[in-house]
C-alpha cells in the first residue's frame, strides 16, 4: 500500500508538527529539530510503500537534525533495521560511537534498537528501507557488524543498490502487486550481496566460527571476564552473534564456559595434589574459592575438598 504525506497540504503553522507526527507513525518516536527557517513554514514530504516484508519510505525536507534517544528505544519491541540511502544532499550519521559522512549515492545501516543521530546540513532526499530483524539476519548472521560503516556509492555493488532503490522510489506510487514482489526480491538480493562481499569472515562457516570460538575459550579459561561480551570483541562480532552460534549447541555460551572451567579444575585436583584450592579456583577463572565450591558441588555433588580427599587413595594406588 502506498501513502503520501505532503507537508505543504496542511496549514503553515502546523507543518512541522505534522511532519513530526508522520515520522513517529511511519518509523517510531524520535526527536526532530528544524534548521534554517521557521518551523511553521517547514517544507517537506514523506512517501511510504510496503514491499512485502519491507517498508520503503522516501523522506525529503529542509535541513533537520534527527535524534533517537534511549527513552525512544525503550518503547519499541523487536526493533527493525534501517538502511538509509543518501539520494540528495549530505548528512552526518552516528550510532554506537561511530560517525560517517554520507554523500549522494552512499548508504548506511542503522539499528532501531540503539540511540542514533542524523544531521542534514541542507535540503535532502533520503529513501529509508526498514527490514524486520529476522529478515536482516537471514541476509547476514551478524548485522550489527555493519553499523557505522559508510557504504560508498562509488563502489560498484553499493552504487548499483543505491541506483535501484532510487528508481524504485521514483515509481513506487505506480507499482502493482506482481512487480512489488519482484522488487522486494531484487532489493534483498542486492543488499545480501553487498553484505556478503564486505563480510570479514567470508568463506568461514558458522561451524568453523564456533570451533574457533571454542578453542579460544579453552585457552582463556583463566580470564574471569571471559563471556559473550569479551568473545564478541575478540572475534569482531556482536554479542547477539555469539549467542546465535551456540543456539544449536546443547549448552549456552555461559554454561559451556562454566562446564570447561569445572572440568579443568577437576583435572587440576587430580594432577596437582599439592596445589591449594584457592590457586586452582583462580587459575580456572572462578572469582574465589566459595564461588568455585558452589559451582563444583552443583556439577559433581561434592565439594572440591571432598573430591580431593576421595581421590587421594586412588591416586596413591595409581588408579585414576
Amino acid at each position: 500500500m502506498y501513502e503520501s504525506f505532503p507537508v505543504a497540504s496542511v496549514r503553515a503553522g502546523e507543518r512541522f508538527d505534522y511532519f513530526q507526527s508522520v515520522v513517529d507513525r511511519v518509523f517510531c518516536p524520535m526527536q526532530i529539530h528544524a534548521h534554517g527557517g521557521s518551523p511553521e513554514g517547514f517544507r517537506g514530504v514523506v512517501d511510504v510503500t510496503e514491499l512485502g516484508c519491507l517498508r520503503l519510505a522516501r523522506v525529503s525536507t529542509q535541513a533537520v537534525t534527527v535524534r533517537r534517544r534511549a527513552a525512544d528505544v525503550a518503547h519499541l519491541v523487536d526493533a527493525p533495521y534501517l538502511v538509509k540511502f543518501q539520494l540528495k544532499g549530505e548528512a552526518i550519521w552516528s550510532q554506537m560511537g561511530s560517525a560517517v559522512h554520507l554523500k549522494p549515492g552512499d548508504f548506511v545501516i542503522a539499528s532501531m534498537d540503539a540511540p542514533y543521530m542524523l544531521r542534514f546540513q541542507d535540503d535532502y532526499d533520503m529513501p529509508v528501507l526498514a527490514l524486520p530483524s529476522r529478515t536482516m539476519r537471514a541476509l547476514t548472521p551478524d548485522p550489527d557488524r555493519f553499523l557505522g560503516r559508510r557504504m560508498s556509492g562509488d563502489d560498484a555493488d553499493c552504487g548499483l543498490l543505491s541506483s535501484f532503490v532510487a528508481q524504485v522510489v521514483a515509481r513506487m506510487a505506480r507499482l502493482e502487486a506482481p512487480m512489488i514482489r519482484r522488487v522486494e526480491a531484487n532489493i534483498l538480493d542486492l543488499l545480501g550481496g553487498v553484505l556478503a562481499a564486505r563480510s570479514g569472515d567470508l568463506g568461514t562457516s558458522p561451524g568453523q566460527q564456533l570451533a574457533q570460538m571454542k578453542s579460544y575459550i579453552g585457552q582463556h579459561l583463566h580470564d574471569r571476564s571471559l563471556g559473550p561480551a569479551t568473545l564478541a570483541v575478540a572475534f569482531h562480532i556482536s554479542v547477539r552473534h555469539v549467542h546465535a552460534l551456540f543456539e544449536t549447541e546443547p549448552m549456552s555460551v555461559g554454561r559451556y564456559i562454566r562446564s570447561l572451567r569445572l572440568e579443568a579444575s577437576r583435572r587440576m585436583l587430580l594432577e596437582f595434589p599439592g596445589r591449594t584450592l584457592t590457586d586452582i579456583a583462580l587459575a580456572c577463572g572462578f572469582y574465589d574459592l566459595s564461588h568455585w565450591t558452589r559451582c563444583f558441588r552443583d556439577e559433581y555433588a561434592l565439594t572440591p575438598r571432598d573430591y580431593r580427599v576421595g581421590i587421594a587413595p586412588e591416586a596413591e594406588s595409581g588408579v585414576h
